[in-house]
């Protein structure tokens, strides 16, 4: 670059003057040239180059620096550099710099374009005087953004460490945190802040294993009642029959078998606090009728009473079925859908967020290991391995799992081997999972037909009917009976 401006500028300093008018022509056509392979050399380049003289006035741009720029060469060509700072081409100018201090700089440069540059100036010494700057510039928008956004996952990053250290070294175990590092949880996460904040009714809805009712006591103890009680009731745990008693107490003398006293039932357990309705689509529809009257009157009646009663419960429910459906066929009342639907929070199963399966991995692993007085770990591979599993149980399944590794475990390190047969035989066998060393086991009839085999059965765990395997799989209903017949599923 340091031959570039005097050989096209000063060509006669360089080649020497000519005794002949034909050594004359000679060398002006050995000029032209040198002068079109220099010329050809600078629009070549990736970066944008200028070239100005001593007193800054702009001789040459390439096209490079046109783009990078967003201006044209006709534009800036014969004008002075310190003119174009004050029209506001860029905020400053490297030439300035290496005018001003007759050396080399490098300046991080914005420009009205909102691009950034990293530009260098190098000065071109003439007989020992300043003659020209050749100006380098690269646009680094994307770099300087990438580093942000990279900067700013490491700061997210250190946060969630942090949160987990926190929430690991607590050293009481009925008091989980709320362990994710996914943007759907992140979602679930800011949905649950913003209704502790109020006492509205807050639908859950998940598959079974996700995380309801601890999402729900969450809630609770982010809102002003989380000095209160929480009162969770599994609508489909307690019989029929006993259910209506349960949640609403009952009177001396109510009932055959009756205790003499009384009882309060769970609505008044809960005055003060939360009470946590899980499995909601469970409850029988006339005592569907009786939760709509408290949600709608904030009282209720103790079996046999004809005193109503004045509660303050906040009500959170949860169901794992689709309970649009169910009001659709008559199953659940549609009042109180619309009652208890004012906000409705959707838990992603762990299949769909198979990030936080490691960060669930490190938490449960921790809490096992404090329980069982071991230090154990896991292999780097088990890690992958497991985040490639569905988990049709969700984190109860992979919670429970981690346990049993724990506890069984020879080793002070969990190693593919602890794994159970039939888990890591789901997940090589996946389309996700298959491998050369895999399929060299089987024919070509017999991977396609293992693989098939293993997609029905672990999607067989997700779906509840025919219909729905056969809409989550995109082949005919038929089509999945055949198949569940001929692999005996």
């Amino acid at each position: 670059m340091l031959l570039m401006i005097p050989c096209c500028l000063r060509p006669n300093s360089l080649f020497g003057i000519a005794g002949t008018k034909e050594a004359s022509m000679q060398q002006a056509m050995h000029i032209d040239h040198h002068a079109d392979i220099l010329n050809a050399i600078i629009e070549s380049s990736f970066d944008g180059l200028w070239i100005c003289n001593g007193e800054g006035e702009v001789l040459k741009i390439n096209k490079a620096s046109e783009k990078i720029n967003s201006i044209t060469a006709e534009q800036v060509v014969g004008k002075n550099i310190r003119e174009l700072v004050e029209q506001g081409l860029f905020d400053r100018s490297v030439t300035l710099e290496v005018l001003k201090n007759k050396k080399r700089a490098s300046i991080l440069q914005s420009l009205n374009n909102g691009k950034k540059l990293l530009v260098t100036g190098n000065p071109i010494f003439v007989d020992g005087e300043l003659k020209y700057v050749v100006t380098n510039d690269r646009d680094i928008t994307e770099l300087i953004q990438l580093k942000e956004e990279l900067e700013e996952s490491r700061e997210i990053s250190k946060k969630f460490q942090q949160k987990l250290h926190d929430v690991l070294h607590k050293g009481i175990e009925d008091k989980e945190d709320f362990v994710f590092c996914s943007k759907e949880m992140k979602k679930v996460y800011e949905m649950i802040r913003k209704v502790a904040e109020v006492g509205v009714t807050v639908l859950l809805q998940g598959e079974s294993g996700v995380g309801k009712s601890r999402i729900a006591r969450l809630i609770h103890e982010y809102s002003e009642r989380g000095k209160g009680p929480f009162i969770h009731v599994n609508c489909g745990a307690i019989p029929e029959t006993l259910l209506e008693s349960e949640l609403f107490g009952y009177v001396k003398g109510a009932f055959t078998g009756a205790k003499k006293e009384g009882k309060q039932g769970m609505f008044e357990l809960a005055d003060g606090g939360t009470l946590f309705l899980d499995e909601i689509t469970e409850m029988p529809q006339d005592l569907q009728v009786k939760l709509l009257h408290f949600l709608d009157s904030e009282k209720i009646k103790r079996v046999g009473d004809t005193v109503t009663r004045k509660i303050n419960a906040r009500i959170i429910v949860a169901s794992n079925r689709d309970i649009q459906a169910l009001v659709k066929n008559n199953k659940f009342r549609e009042d109180l859908f619309f009652r208890v639907n004012i906000v409705p929070i959707e838990i992603p199963p762990l299949r769909n967020r198979k990030e936080d399966i490691p960060l669930l991995l490190s938490y449960f692993s921790e809490r096992y290991n404090a329980r069982y007085g071991k230090s154990l770990s896991f292999d780097t591979e088990v890690v992958d391995l497991l985040s490639q599993y569905l988990f049709p149980g969700n984190i109860r399944e992979l919670s429970n799992l981690v346990e049993r590794l724990v506890v069984m475990a020879h080793e002070s390190i969990i190693s593919k081997k602890d794994l159970p047969g039939h888990l890591v035989e789901s997940v090589i066998m996946s389309p996700q999972g298959i491998d050369k060393n895999t399929l060299s086991k089987f024919s070509l009839k017999e991977t396609i037909e293992k693989v098939e085999r293993q997609l029905i059965e672990n999607a067989g765990k997700i779906c509840k009917t025919q219909m729905e395997l056969a809409n989550f799989l995109g082949i005919s209903q038929p089509t999945v009976a055949r198949k569940i017949q001929k692999h005996n599923l």
